[in-house]
């Protein structure tokens, strides 16, 4: 009986890891479920590209590689130099800061420490 069920496992635990396949998250246009809804000053964030506003940016991160490049997390998104987060233009990116320009608008994000 122990070898029957032993057998049993072992074809069963066999069809799962064939059947295992790499998963693809389809967001079908939704949005990130763990992007938030709400910015620190309290408006509505719509995820738009063109209807972001100053106050619906969140800098969440700055990573930098071996050779000195950065790049930023912004609303969940990676950017780098030159990129464009709705209607602005990713000018610079410090290690605890980014600048925005759209237009003759200019506008710094900071990174705040502590993660909070």
């Amino acid at each position: 009986m122990k070898k029957l069920l032993w057998c049993l496992c072992l074809v069963m635990a066999t069809a799962v890891y064939a059947d295992e396949k790499a998963f693809v998250y389809n967001e079908h246009g939704k949005h990130d479920p763990f992007w938030p809804l709400v910015s620190p000053s309290g408006t509505r964030i719509t995820y738009d590209d063109e209807v972001l506003t100053a106050t619906d940016m969140m800098l969440e991160g700055i990573v930098t590689d071996s050779q000195g490049n950065n790049v930023a997390i912004i609303n969940g998104k990676i950017v780098k130099a030159k990129d464009q987060i709705g209607s602005y233009a990713i000018e610079t990116i410090a290690n605890d800061h980014v600048d925005l320009v759209k237009g003759q608008e200019r506008l710094t994000l900071k990174l705040k420490k502590g993660g909070v």
